[in-house]
């Protein structure tokens, strides 16, 4: 057996460990193996380190993680592998190939993944909410204020339900509709919000151009990133959203 087969051995050992799919009996072998010996211990931990990354801050793709290693393998001839844990314990421990791969595909496919999301702009980098007033009237009716009171305090589930009350009364105000969409992103519904955004991005309100730096974040929230320039470079110099564009497309 090669070092590289050991290598890969090794890595598909430590998957199995992470994913919990270690027998007890197995589990206790693998733990006992990490007190007696140290290299075996540190090789663990900076595999580790890889995995936490993963899991913790990539889990909604994870999925497009172990598609990628999955199509990585294709280029190799891999058989399944058994792995002995000891030498007086003949325990076999069998992996599935498709889902954990050769340790070189696993660190190449996972460290391109990371540095392609990793190096993108976030929606949290761009999304600074402005204070809305719908209370400049002294008659303005209690729906309104809840509204307000909502949205400017970020609870945007009760803001939403406060926009459609008023959009009962006026479903042609396209402020409200502008609103109640900065809402419905916040809250990732983004279907609706994107539809709504849209619409008010065609029109000829002063609600326009607002409109299309929210749909911009919209899909960039959604890691949706083509739909995002496209967006971001329909808004104009002439548009007051102009230079937050500019430097969203920059480090796209």
């Amino acid at each position: 057996m090669t070092i590289s087969d050991m290598e890969s051995e090794a890595h598909e050992l430590f998957v199995a460990y992470l994913e919990n799919e270690l027998s007890s009996s197995e589990r206790e072998i693998f733990e006992r193996k990490l007190n007696e010996d140290s290299k075996f211990e540190a090789e663990f931990l900076e595999f580790k380190n890889i995995y936490v990354i993963l899991e913790n801050k990539l889990s909604p793709e994870r999925a497009s993680v172990l598609e990628t290693i999955k199509q990585a393998n294709s280029n190799f001839n891999y058989k399944p592998l058994k792995v002995t844990t000891e030498k007086t314990e003949k325990k076999v421990i069998k992996f599935k190939p498709w889902k954990y791969g050769i340790a070189a595909s696993i660190l190449l496919a996972i460290g391109i993944f990371i540095f392609n999301n990793f190096s993108k702009p976030t929606y949290s980098d761009f999304a600074t909410q402005e204070t809305i007033s719908l209370t400049v009237r002294s008659d303005v009716d209690e729906t309104s204020k809840n509204a307000e009171l909502s949205f400017n305090s970020a609870d945007y589930a009760k803001a939403l339900i406060h926009f459609n009350e008023l959009l009962e009364v006026e479903p042609n105000n396209l402020q409200l509709q502008y609103y109640k969409a900065v809402a419905l992103v916040e809250l990732s519904e983004y279907d609706e919000a994107d539809s709504l955004l849209k619409k008010i991005s065609e029109s000829n309100s002063v609600y326009a151009s607002k409109a299309k730096w929210i749909n911009a974040l919209s899909y960039l929230k959604q890691k949706r990133y083509k739909e995002t320039k496209k967006v971001a470079n329909s808004i104009t110099s002439s548009d007051p959203e102009y230079q937050k564009a500019q430097k969203l497309l920059s480090k796209l």
